[in-house]
């Protein structure tokens, strides 16, 4: 069945054909109610008058319309229009790979990044249950951001295969897929489901290496005149390696492809999860050959340390092959494993792994089978890690210069304990730590109060002293001592940023680098530091020669490692580095952030187009645009933008170096307040307009006692803003000052709303004006509450019950909504008229985040009726790997 231009299918007006196959014909189309264009799928007639067929059908789109990955086609929709059944997906501008094969095959370096970037897209689905069994050319789609995988998980549909008539194999960039069957497309079938065995996730992998070896040599794996002869060539041969007919292709992507085509599933990649960590691997070691030991479960970590060690056992060079000197010329990455059913800590809740100073042994802090979070301790050549009695919320672990003890933070104290056994020492206060460093005598350097002051410390614990070098309303983060225990590197934020040496003698401080975007430090070995220079989401690991006498770099710094995250909240990039020439960090995953509308049952009702790694999003007034920040790696710094609420057109707002953080909509929705770590004003906040304007107004001098801000609300009214802000003695408080007279105008005096022994945060003021909701931990942990503006006078009125925290007005002032402390939604009554009371809480439904995102920055935004929600949708993504820089310093001297 043909539709014509013009024709309607629901809401769905169709504009042209796109391409017909086995499983219907593709239209583009446009969303009239949220006038967009959409790829509409209309189904083949057998599928939709077969009622179980359907049905079953259904299931498994709904399980496909859940996945959420950069790198598969969304679905948005299954709808049906009389007789007619059919798909709504996201419409992906770009060229089929079966178009680009046309013309031949792909430089090597596309062919390395798609296919990591389609291996990713299988883990993701695979991992959810979901096996697409039609990877093929014609199914992936190249765009601007990369490739995208189309129709996956709908091939699994029909499971009896009808090969009957089919004496052709249809040549060129569209092979037949096989009628009846919805089993694959020929050339790219695994063996068994040409035999009609039980299928899995490893005939997806199968059907992937067919997919790589066109790529990469522009000729499919297999290839025949006829079906029967195609068939043989499957099941009996194997192709010509990528390397004889590319010879200019990796190495070790023949190895790769290879394994992927073999005929048993079990000699296969077991998880699509190994193939990814295997191309990444090659990516970044184009011109090495992998060296192979047969195996049958990749999940062995074949390039973790162990396995390393008994390779090069088995061919007669020991572990000297392995743990070389840093004399030595050999440089090798690896891949390190965490132990297996641990879930790593983030920065914001602990981490990262750190390696020791002898680089044999790392800590990290991770969440066990009993779901408390402590440190494990895992040495290179092992295959799991040993926990830490005793160390239960330990956060930023750092070593002793013998590798033998651990210094860590845990309930707001400063310990060590012994890495061989026994129990913790309690050493002393330590408020917000933000990292630490131990030197040969026995004296511990830690940052605390959220970076506002150093202290130093007897590793045998005592009275910490503070270092007085540094400049009041300044951060002095994560130091590092240098070899002469005496003097130590930090980053420094605010009004002395850059990366400082300061000393125990307390003279004064040396600038290495001032401003920039160098954001971290440590002292590595053979005379050189590490240096993250990025600055936003993730950034390079650079080596630099350091003069020890003049405390000055010299020479010019050399690039070890990219793409490495950053933190840019705690100041905290994501590596750690031995005293023998050995490196470990992490590695930049995909960013799984998406907004999504979801009506009050928590059922998602639409995706905002586009809008992938948007943080803190912000409704306009009137609820047509929302304003969010997103990292940008490419520009090295964190913008805001404004996104057309249901087209998602996206339109940049700030383009400052550093990181803009989304704030506040004026009333009137033509301004913006954005908060903004930049240093050529000295100031933290700005004030912009939102269309044609590129004029800002600075407030909050940095100079301000109140140097940390965090904008909540802007009332109604417009009359005023209300922001948290924490001074000197590290607690929040609750301030408001008069809006600025816009435009232009600069804003009046701040003036304290709320102070107590206690941390106030999040005030929102209702539509009226008379009230206050904000968040207090009186009670030992964040609840909501609300009082009276602009004159307290009700007290604490509570309104949560089992934690809380950012609290919203509904525009009615009918409702008070907050995050539970278990991320779910909750809705309170409440009546304002009179005075005020509040009915029970009611849960709404649970938002997908990470763990400790609603303690950070909101996640939501209600609708002004309260009946839908925007919501920042953050889905379960594998972590990404941990990377191994063995004998580094051997780089420098190539």
């Amino acid at each position: 069945m043909s539709l014509a231009p013009g024709a309607r299918l629901g809401a769905y007006e169709i504009l042209r054909l796109i391409g017909a196959g086995g499983m219907g014909e593709v239209y583009q189309a446009r969303d009239t109610r949220l006038d967009r264009l959409v790829a509409l799928k209309v189904l083949p007639e057998k599928l939709a008058s077969d009622d179980a067929r359907r049905q079953r059908f259904e299931r498994e789109a709904r399980a496909v319309a859940a996945l959420n990955h950069p790198h598969i086609c969304d679905l948005h929709d299954v709808g049906a229009h009389g007789q007619v059944d059919f798909l709504v997906m996201e419409y992906v501008e770009g060229q089929t790979l079966a178009d680009r094969l046309v013309r031949g095959p792909l430089p090597a370096a596309d062919v390395l990044r798609y296919a990591v970037e389609l291996a990713d897209a299988l883990d993701h689905a695979h991992r959810r249950g979901l096996v697409h069994r039609d990877l093929k050319p014609g199914n992936v789609m190249l765009t601007k951001s990369g490739a995208k995988l189309l129709d996956f998980g709908l091939s699994k549909l029909q499971s009896t295969p009808d090969l009957t008539g089919l004496s052709t194999v249809v040549s060129g960039s569209a092979p037949l897929t096989a009628q009846g069957a919805v089993l694959g497309t020929y050339p790219y079938m695994a063996p068994e489901q040409l035999e009609g065995r039980e299928t899995d996730a490893r005939t997806d992998i199968f059907a992937f290496g067919a997919l790589v070896y066109e790529m990469a040599t522009g000729q499919r794996a297999f290839q025949g005149a006829a079906a029967a002869s195609l068939i043989g060539a499957i099941l009996h041969t194997d192709p010509a390696p990528i390397s004889t007919l590319q010879p200019l292709a990796p190495p070790g992507l023949d190895h790769v492809v290879s394994r992927c085509l073999a005929k048993n599933p079990e000699d296969r990649w077991q998880t699509a999860r190994d193939l990814v960590l295997e191309l990444r691997w090659v990516a970044s070691n184009p011109a090495s050959v992998p060296v192979m030991q047969p195996q049958r479960d990749r999940r062995a970590a074949l390039w973790s340390m162990a396995s390393l060690a008994v390779l090069a056992a088995a061919a007669g060079v020991a572990i000297a092959l392995y743990f070389r000197s840093p004399a030595d010329e050999t440089v090798a990455r690896l891949t390190f494993t965490p132990s297996p059913g641990l879930t790593l800590a983030e920065v914001r809740n602990g981490g990262p792994v750190t390696i020791s100073p002898d680089g044999l042994r790392v800590v990290y802090v991770a969440v066990g089978s009993d779901g408390q979070q402590r440190l494990w301790v895992q040495a290179l050549d092992a295959m799991s890690a040993q926990p830490l009695a005793g160390t239960e919320g330990a956060a930023y672990p750092f070593w002793n210069p013998d590798s033998r003890a651990i210094g860590f933070f845990a309930n707001q104290r400063l310990k060590r304990i012994n890495v061989d056994g026994g129990p913790p020492l309690d050493l002393c206060d330590a408020v917000l730590p933000r990292g630490g460093t131990w030197n040969h005598a026995g004296v511990i350097v830690f940052s605390a109060e959220g970076g506002a002051h150093l202290y130093q410390v007897s590793s045998g614990g005592g009275v910490p002293a503070e270092l007085t070098f540094e400049r009041s309303n300044s951060e002095s983060l994560w130091p590092s001592f240098l070899p002469d225990g005496r003097h130590f590197l930090y980053f420094g934020r605010f009004r002395e940023p850059g990366i400082h040496v300061a000393s125990l003698d307390q003279g004064e401080k040396t600038t290495l680098l001032a401003k920039g975007l160098y954001a971290g430090a440590a002292y590595a070995s053979d005379g050189y530091v590490m240096l993250f220079k990025g600055g936003s989401m993730a950034g390079t690991l650079l080596a630099h020669e350091l003069d020890p006498k003049r405390l000055a770099l010299v020479g010019e710094p050399v690039a070890l490692a990219e793409r490495v995250p950053f933190y840019p909240n705690f100041g905290r990039a994501d590596f750690s580095v031995s005293a023998t020439g050995r490196l470990i960090h992490g590695t930049l995953g995909p960013d799984p952030t998406s907004l999504v509308w979801f009506d009050r049952a928590g059922n998602p009702i639409a995706s905002v187009p586009g809008a992938v790694g948007f943080q803190k999003p912000v409704l306009s007034p009137d609820g047509t645009t929302i304003g969010a920040h997103r990292i940008d790696p490419d520009r090295q710094s964190q913008e805001v933008w404004l996104i057309d609420a249901t087209r998602g057109d996206k339109e940049r707002l700030t383009t400052n170096p550093g990181l803009d953080i989304m704030g506040l909509w004026s009333p009137d929705g033509r301004y913006i307040l954005y908060g903004s770590t930049r240093e050529d004003t000295g100031a933290t906040t700005y004030l912009k307009g939102v269309r044609g304007s590129t004029t800002e107004v600075p407030l909050f001098p940095s100079s301000d006692e109140r140097e940390r801000q965090q904008m909540t609300d802007w009332s109604p009214d417009g009359k005023h803003i209300v922001f948290g802000s924490r001074g000197q003695k590290t607690l929040w408080d609750v301030w408001t000052m008069p809006a600025p007279q816009l435009p232009g105008g600069e804003a009046g005096a701040p003036a304290l709303y709320l102070r107590t022994q206690f941390n106030e945060h999040d005030g929102v003021l209702s539509p009226d004006g008379r009230w206050m909701a904000y968040s207090s931990d009186q009670s030992g942990r964040l609840e909501v509450y609300v009082d009276a503006f602009p004159t307290r006078g009700a007290g604490f009125i509570p309104i949560s019950t089992s934690g809380g925290r950012w609290p919203q007005w509904r525009r009615d002032e009918r409702e008070l909504f907050y995050l539970a402390s278990d991320h779910t939604l909750m809705a309170v009554p409440v009546q304002t008229n009179g005075g005020f009371t509040a009915g029970a809480p009611r849960g709404l439904f649970k938002l997908q985040m990470k763990e400790g995102g609603a303690r950070n920055e909101i996640t939501y935004a209600p609708a002004s009726d309260g009946q839908r929600f925007l919501v920042n949708v953050t889905r379960e993504a594998a972590a990404p790997p941990i990377s191994v820089f063995l004998n580094w310093p051997a780089a420098l001297r190539r």
